[in-house]
């Protein structure tokens, strides 16, 4: 919940090359005693004062981790009630409370939660953490790569993005974040062959961007950004078109589509409304399950050829949200397609 960086603690950790360009590192650390857990929690933050308080009688101290990229996905089960004064965070934490509760103070905000709430701890400033027999998951994201995200779906210049409470904007945009975590703590701790994918990788990192976007109160989502009003060309749809047709196996960002079609983001969102009513992401997702589609005629199943390879292939992180999609696209589901 509250670490800065990786653990590392001797013999218990993993690295892979997922010969991607990306590594993974995991991580699970449990023990009985206080004075250990006590130990370890010190060493993943910088500058950490704690205060351990009303011990369990039976206590248990468990966190397993797991970094992709630059997301860092962590649970932490611990019975007792501690106190945690911490430097400045560099990543931008959220917490998704299963048991127990936590309160959380940043000098300006203060935040509580129970089981089922989550809150966000914005990095920059000092934080004191309350937690009481809790069961978390927590989630690290690197704040350029949130502020990246916000700025090619809003417009919204990056220099005046920030988040603006530690609570979501709403309980059931919580729960959504709640789900959004477990489910990308579940994927990193999963099976290692859909972390292979670049796609997947990317899906889960836009994936886990703008769901706190969307979750948390911010600039992008409470200031308003005016488009470009003056019509573009086709030029720069065309040149984009023909990005995305010739990359759609790569993991490409908006801002890629529209360095390609030599505009900015928000104006080739503009013109991809106008001219296709559409958007540039929307369109690279339905590349993608067309795609998808196109290997599904061809696969065979005897070879071994399965729904869930394809998906990945594609960036589908769920296979749930891939089977929804393509049902919607093709009014069949994509096992009758491959075993057609």
């Amino acid at each position: 919940m509250w670490r800065t960086q990786p653990a590392c603690h001797e013999g218990d950790r993993l690295q892979q090359d997922l010969g991607t360009g990306t590594s993974v590192t995991r991580h699970t650390f449990v023990t009985h005693e206080v004075s250990q857990a006590h130990d370890v929690i010190r060493q993943r933050c910088a500058g950490l004062e704690l205060w351990p308080h009303s011990v369990a009688d039976q206590f248990t101290y468990r966190e397993e981790m797991v970094q992709v990229g630059s997301i860092l996905a962590t649970r932490v089960q611990c019975a007792m009630d501690v106190e945690m004064h911490l430097e400045p965070l560099a990543d931008l934490l959220i917490v998704a409370m299963v048991s127990g509760r936590a309160e959380a103070r940043d000098g300006r905000n203060e935040a509580r939660t129970g089981p089922g709430q989550v809150l966000l701890q914005k990095p920059g400033r000092p934080l004191i953490n309350i937690g009481q027999h809790f069961d978390l998951y927590s989630v690290n994201l690197d704040l350029a790569m949130v502020t990246e995200a916000a700025t090619e779906r809003t417009g919204i210049d990056p220099a005046d993005f920030r988040f603006e409470s530690m609570t979501p904007v709403s309980d059931e945009m919580g729960q959504f974040w709640h789900h959004t975590a477990a489910h990308i703590y579940r994927l990193f701790t999963g099976p290692a062959e859909p972390l292979q994918s670049p796609l997947v990788i990317r899906a889960a990192t836009d994936l886990a961007a703008s769901a706190a976007l969307a979750a948390f109160p911010n600039t992008a989502i409470t200031l308003s950004y005016r488009l470009d009003a003056s019509p573009l060309p086709t030029g720069p749809v065309r040149r984009a078109v023909s990005f995305i047709e010739t990359h759609a196996g790569e993991a490409i960002t908006a801002t890629q589509i529209a360095d390609a079609a030599r505009v900015t983001p928000r104006a080739l969102q503009a013109a991809f409304r106008r001219h296709l009513g559409t958007t540039p992401m929307a369109y690279l997702r339905r590349t993608r399950l067309d795609r998808s589609h196109q290997d599904l005629l061809d696969a065979d199943p005897a070879q071994g050829d399965t729904v869930a390879a394809i998906a990945h292939r594609w960036g589908y992180v769920h296979a749930g949200r891939f089977a929804a999609d393509y049902r919607a696209a093709y009014g069949r589901s994509p096992t009758v397609t491959l075993h057609g």
